[in-house]
């Protein structure tokens, strides 16, 4: 979930150098689109409100012109089962800055849901009503409704994730902290409404620029916090190491699990959450960078048996071109990863099985619809879906009764 790639489209590097700067705010936008952008979103400037007048796209054409001739790659047979024969890769909604932290919520009854997704680059976030499939389990255009401003500003919101009890749990950037969401109404009426921090300090320190987290079934929260925010905006000063955290809300205890990442970003448990994958992004360190020879990785432990902290860790696998982001994982434990070229899908073993191939920088994705079976995809400016044959390792959670 880092907004650093090295090897961008003339468009992504635009969005990435804007976040360095107001000087800089509009200098690739096309005039028709004079939206605010970075810094120019933040609170305090004169603009910043301006940054709500995002005019999204819903149910775009397929964007034949800018997409790979082979979207889907399949290297093994088990991604083929995966995938099916003829799959239905659908854009949803184009428009946006650069989008992260896709959540799905479904509904208390019936086959409907949400989709929450972050804008880093205009810092907000936004919902998506998900009204399911059709009565031959086809996904179509009816299948989700145009989005809408859901929270603004949100802190630069990355990662997100639900708690056990269906509350949003966002990882923010400036608000260097991670904050809950435990009833959807006043955001669904106005973007306005600010949510609580759940966690924003270590041992007297503000957090770093939280990234990515994920709640384990005792509840407990396990977020990155590296210091990509800090890149990203100069006067906010990283006071603390790029730790990986373990909070427990019945407590409120935080403790370090991992000290020893370059740069914690994307994270994961797998099946039984005996093992938590951890994403090191440390090659991207500044804007239009690559160190190669800086981690690319992802890097498996496992979890102690009291539940509480990590041991052995070993390499699971190098990601390439470009760095992971933010993965998720199926019920047969293979690992869903955002890249610079798209989705990689890796199996148990770490072997590269098959790609979704998109035409600009893929942060993240996420399972959900009311079967577990349809993986949403942030892709820079744009939201894709594709229905699969298989479900999402976590179950999906409900949205939260006001």
């Amino acid at each position: 979930m880092s907004c650093f790639p090295s090897r961008l489209l003339p468009r992504q590097q635009c969005l990435v150098s804007l976040l360095l700067g107001a000087s800089m705010l509009m200098a690739c936008r096309p005039a028709a689109a004079a939206v605010p952008m970075g810094a120019a979103c933040l609170p305090g400037s004169p603009v910043a409100r301006d940054c709500r007048n995002l005019v999204i796209i819903n149910s775009p054409e397929y964007p034949e012109s800018e997409s790979p001739q082979l979207t889907v790659q399949a290297f093994d047979q088990e991604f083929a089962e995966i995938v099916g024969r003829t799959p239905n890769l659908i854009p949803i909604a184009t428009g946006f800055g650069f989008t992260e932290g896709p959540v799905f919520l479904k509904d208390p009854k019936g086959p409907g849901g949400m989709l929450l997704v972050t804008d880093q680059i205009h810092n907000s976030i936004y919902s998506i009503r998900w009204n399911g499939l059709d009565a031959n389990g086809t996904m179509t255009s009816s299948s989700w409704q145009e989005p809408r401003l859901f929270r603004n500003p949100s802190g630069v919101a990355d990662g997100q994730t639900p708690d056990l009890q269906g509350n949003l749990l966002t990882a923010e950037t400036t608000g260097r902290r991670v904050s809950i969401t435990r009833s959807f109404a006043a955001n669904l009426k106005s973007p306005e409404p600010q949510a609580p921090s759940l966690v924003d300090h270590y041992q007297g320190k503000p957090l770093n620029s939280p990234n990515d987290l994920v709640v384990k079934s005792d509840g407990t929260v396990w977020f990155t916090d590296p210091s990509y925010g800090s890149l990203q905006f100069p006067p906010q000063p990283a006071e603390l190491p790029n730790n990986v955290y373990r909070y427990d809300p019945s407590t409120k205890q935080l403790t370090v699990v991992e000290p020893g990442l370059v740069m914690p970003n994307g994270i994961a448990f797998g099946p039984g959450e005996k093992t938590l994958y951890i994403i090191d992004s440390g090659a991207i360190q500044g804007p239009r960078t690559y160190f190669s020879y800086l981690p690319h990785r992802i890097y498996r432990y496992d979890v102690s048996r009291d539940g509480r902290s990590l041991e052995n860790k070993s390499l699971y696998a190098n990601v390439s071109p470009g760095f992971p982001d933010g993965m998720r994982l199926d019920e047969k434990g293979n690992v869903y990863v955002g890249t610079l070229e798209g989705i990689h899908v890796l199996n148990p073993q770490g072997k590269l099985i098959g790609k979704f191939l998109m035409a600009k920088q893929t942060a993240n994705l996420a399972f959900g619809g009311v079967d577990n079976n349809i993986l949403f995809i942030t892709s820079s400016n744009t939201v894709w879906a594709v229905k699969l044959n298989t479900r999402g390792l976590v179950p999906v959670r409900t949205i939260p009764r006001p």
